[in-house]
């Protein structure tokens, strides 16, 4: 991505069902990973990237981390990467979005420091639906205070609405326990991907100072 201040550090991908078992070997096995990058500087912060499925997560996971976007499978689980910005460590951890694997994102609240929200801005019928979920996700005690970006993907379809107007629909106005920006980007071209970073480094530094 051109401009872009931003190395990958580490990924690793795992895939659904979770049975318990294999989630505890899961996370015992990412935080490893998780533990050797504490041997930089880097302030670490844990991202949580979620939204409905086709709205482009994993495609703006890649984006950040510079990796290949030409083929792009839905995520059955969860992709974990480490990129570097800024002084920070950012580990993301990119959550599938279908219907089935939703219930699972609870499991992946705690310790929480930012929350992007993923909106597919081209696909209006879903608009109340990424709202309910986005809602539910505000109300959940263990991300209760947490900062949240939401980025309106998909920008360069013709279709697509306007940042302000999902920013409307979804009532982000009335949010008053946290803050928040609603940031407009295509993953698929990486505009926009940089200024909602700026913004999640940001508001970080603000958060654990």
């Amino acid at each position: 991505m051109p401009g872009a201040a931003m190395v990958i550090l580490e990924s690793t991908t795992c895939a659904m069902p979770f049975t318990a078992a294999l989630c505890k070997q899961n996370q015992q096995g990412l935080l490893s990973i998780l533990r050797k990058l504490k041997s930089t500087p880097d302030q670490e912060v844990r991202i949580l990237l979620l939204g409905l499925d086709n709205a482009g997560k994993t495609t703006l996971l890649k984006q950040l981390a510079s990796e290949d976007i030409s083929h792009i499978t839905p995520t059955q689980g969860f992709n974990i990467k480490s990129v570097q910005s800024q002084g920070f460590k950012l580990n993301v951890w990119d959550i599938g979005g279908q219907r089935k694997i939703r219930p699972y994102w609870r499991n992946y609240f705690e310790n929480t420091d930012i929350l992007i929200y993923v909106i597919d801005s081209a696909d209006r019928k879903r608009f109340e639906e990424t709202g309910q979920e986005l809602a539910e996700l505000l109300d959940e005690e263990k991300l209760s205070g947490v900062p949240v970006l939401i980025f309106a993907n998909k920008q360069d379809l013709l279709t697509a609405a306007p940042a302000s107007e999902i920013a409307e629909g979804l009532n982000l106005h009335t949010i008053r326990d946290r803050v928040w920006q609603i940031q407009s980007c295509s993953a698929l071209s990486g505009e926009g991907v940089q200024d909602g970073m700026n913004w999640v480094c940001k508001n970080v530094s603000t958060k654990k100072k």
